[in-house]
């Protein structure tokens, strides 16, 4: 049996049982509120960013991880593995991947560490990360894995409908008059990932998710009777409170599929800082890639 390891940041949003079965490892981010440095997910949930940003109206920040933290992480990993896959969040999103990569160069172990473009982020690079803990399993070599995972990325289809624009303008990544006019009209963008970057998919309008949780469900529906989800992995909710939205997706998908391959979960801190609180997202593999 090979003796590979996956190892994924912690924007990675899969259930806890899912890490133990495949034995992945985490890549803790920094999340910073008010000058506070906390580990993503061990020191600070999503849900504890919201109660402090109702608290301080602080906005929180992210930090990738520099080349000298992710070298050490490869040191330590190497110490046990003979070889190490690395799948950090998209690389046209963060700078993880790239540091990864000079990393493993510095390190001279570039024989031994395989740095893998997740081309998704949230439970999109989750279903990619049992992907390849599945292929680790098989046997497969780390070329053939690197080339499957290549392959892998175009059927996950991962989107997520945000709540309000003030993380996402706060962060950078919403205009100024896009922000004012979202604001005033209960404008909610439903945001897809499409070669590894963020794209408004659709807008809807309402004071809450209701429409934009529908938009995804109506397009959920259309690959299944098409017969075009892959139900050997499977379907993620993350989530960023947003609770009575996680439930009716919940229950309008488990009519169709059942509860036992659903999975709500809690984003991770990084996500939440990005898109903040009453975040949605529906994440799933297709059988066949959608046309572009």
């Amino acid at each position: 049996m090979n003796n590979f390891r996956l190892i994924v940041d912690s924007s990675c949003d899969l259930p806890e049982d899912f890490y133990s079965k495949y034995n992945i490892g985490v890549a803790d981010l920094i999340v910073n509120f008010n000058g506070q440095l906390y580990l993503d997910r061990k020191e600070i949930t999503a849900s504890e960013i919201i109660e402090k940003y109702d608290a301080t109206k602080v906005y929180p920040k992210t930090a990738a991880l520099n080349l000298s933290e992710t070298e050490e992480i490869f040191k330590r990993e190497l110490k046990t593995y003979d070889h190490i896959f690395y799948m950090p969040i998209s690389s046209k999103i963060s700078s993880n991947f790239n540091n990864a990569r000079l990393a493993a160069q510095d390190i001279g172990a570039e024989d031994k560490i395989t740095v893998l473009d997740s081309a998704s982020l949230s439970s999109g690079t989750g279903l990619e990360a049992i992907g390849i803990s599945e292929d680790i399993l098989a046997g497969y070599s780390p070329a053939d894995i690197e080339k499957r995972h290549n392959e892998r990325v175009k059927y996950v289809d991962m989107s997520f409908v945000i709540q309000t624009l003030d993380f996402l303008h706060e962060g950078g990544r919403c205009g100024g008059l896009t922000y004012f006019l979202g604001n005033r009209f209960n404008i909610h963008p439903i945001v897809r990932l499409d070669d590894g970057k963020m794209g408004v998919h659709a807008i809807v309008r309402g004071k809450d998710l209701t429409k934009g949780i529908k938009k995804m469900e109506d397009e959920f529906f259309e690959a299944f009777d098409a017969d075009n989800i892959d139900f050997s992995y499977p379907i993620l909710i993350p989530h960023v409170t947003g609770d009575y939205a996680v439930k009716k997706l919940h229950h309008d998908l488990e009519e169709k599929v059942g509860s036992k391959i659903l999975y709500p979960v809690e984003a991770s801190g990084i996500i939440c800082c990005h898109c903040g609180r009453d975040t949605v997202g529906l994440a799933y593999m297709l059988k066949h890639p959608l046309a572009k």
